[in-house]
């Protein structure tokens, strides 16, 4: 089949970056031609044009040139994704993974900090329903088939009526989906309870697998970056942690010979850190995943480090700032963050503290505690079953879309 795959790929992001080439290489390999959809709206664009001078964020575009070959035009709307489904002469369409299917209503975003109103986040066209990543205006014409979406927890149980109508029509359209978290999955039937929906792994689970060729050996990776032999990689989205609380870290695991290593988990470095070794931009996404797949440990934001780690059975802890907010800014729910569905599915729930304020609450001897206490046979197991799981999926998916 020819087949367009729409989802957040050509961005300053790495585990998009990461996704969409762990689907690329396993689509291929099983002898479909791929063509990525470059959907960004004009608002998007105009975001990224502000860091657009930054290294980082042209190594992203760089990587994505290199790898994936077959790119439409920037599509700007709905629309013009339809258009480009019939000059591209695509048989099917599958959307994701990543957090593609979002909606923010216009209030959920206003919060009080300080006394004083502000928008949680800009609303650009991609992150509202309804859009091209819902399937709106090509599903039910063309086969399309949702894989391991989210929502990045959005929160669903405000949804207008109308919007949940209209949401479950779109989804009752698919020829298959399936989410990577039980948020979403709850989103999804709470608009929609008569769809069959799964719980499926991100496509980073399957990167080496799919994309064994190319991701650097452990040799390659520390010739390239001069690391001490056992390196803790520490990532932070902003100042979670106090420099006195890095030096903590430090010290405390230098007393198991290991040595923490500043790492980008963004495309901009926004926290200071007192370590000796830092790993500095320009780095390519597989770099990324070949550091954390040779590290000891990893504590840090975000979820693909953590997806990284897993994968690779290599231990980590997750400062978690995911989640749904209050008016007030408050975390509501812990259960709507990404991370934490990561690692409930592998028990791992105490391998997490939810930031709050932008500041980890936790002692640094807590951290260390539970990262010596990291089950790697049991996480090995079941990385294994996320896998086969995996390839079902995409089975399923393929025979969905036939």
């Amino acid at each position: 089949m020819r087949i367009g795959i729409l989802t957040y790929y050509r961005v300053p992001n790495f585990g998009a970056n990461l996704q969409a080439i762990s689907t690329y290489y396993c689509l291929k390999k099983l002898g479909h031609e791929i063509v990525f959809l470059n959907y960004a709206s004009p608002r998007t664009r105009f975001i990224q044009r502000r860091v657009s001078g930054n290294r980082q964020f042209q190594a992203h575009f760089d990587f994505i040139d290199k790898y994936i070959p077959e790119q439409t035009k920037v599509l700007s709307n709905s629309s013009a994704v339809k258009k480009e489904i019939i000059r591209q002469r695509l048989n099917a369409i599958i959307i994701g993974s990543d957090a593609v299917t979002q909606h923010h209503p216009l209030f959920s975003t206003l919060k009080l900090s300080n006394l004083s109103l502000y928008w949680l986040m800009p609303l650009e066209p991609e992150r509202r329903f309804p859009n091209a990543y819902w399937g709106y205006r090509f599903a039910g014409k063309i086969p399309t088939a949702m894989m391991s979406v989210s929502s990045q927890n959005s929160p669903y149980k405000s949804f207008s009526t109308i919007t949940n109508y209209f949401m479950g029509r779109l989804l009752g359209k698919m020829r298959y989906i399936s989410t990577r978290d039980e948020w979403t999955r709850e989103m999804m039937l709470n608009a929609n309870n008569s769809l069959q929906i799964e719980i499926t792994p991100d496509p980073v689970f399957a990167l080496n697998e799919n994309a064994k060729d190319i991701i650097p050996t452990e040799e390659e990776i520390r010739s390239k970056f001069n690391l001490p032999e056992k390196y803790v990689l520490v990532g932070l989205r902003s100042q979670a942690l106090t420099l006195e609380q890095m030096s903590e870290l430090d010290r405390l695991l230098r007393r198991d010979n290991m040595s923490c290593v500043s790492f980008p988990v963004d495309i901009v470095k926004t926290y200071k850190h007192p370590f000796k070794y830092s790993i500095d931009e320009p780095i390519s996404p597989l770099e990324w995943f070949g550091l954390l797949k040779y590290a000891s440990a990893y504590v840090g934001s975000n979820m693909h480090p953590i997806v990284s780690c897993l994968t690779n059975g290599v231990p980590c802890y997750s400062l978690d700032n995911w989640g749904t907010t209050d008016f007030w800014g408050r975390k509501k729910e812990s259960a709507s963050s990404k991370v934490y569905d990561v690692l409930h599915q592998y028990g791992l729930e105490d391998n997490r503290s939810q930031i709050e304020q932008g500041k980890c609450q936790v002692k640094m001897e807590h951290i260390i505690d539970t990262l010596h206490a990291f089950p790697k046979d049991k996480v090995m197991m079941i990385s294994r079953k996320r896998y086969e799981a995996y390839r079902k999926m995409i089975d399923d998916i393929i025979n969905s879309l036939k």
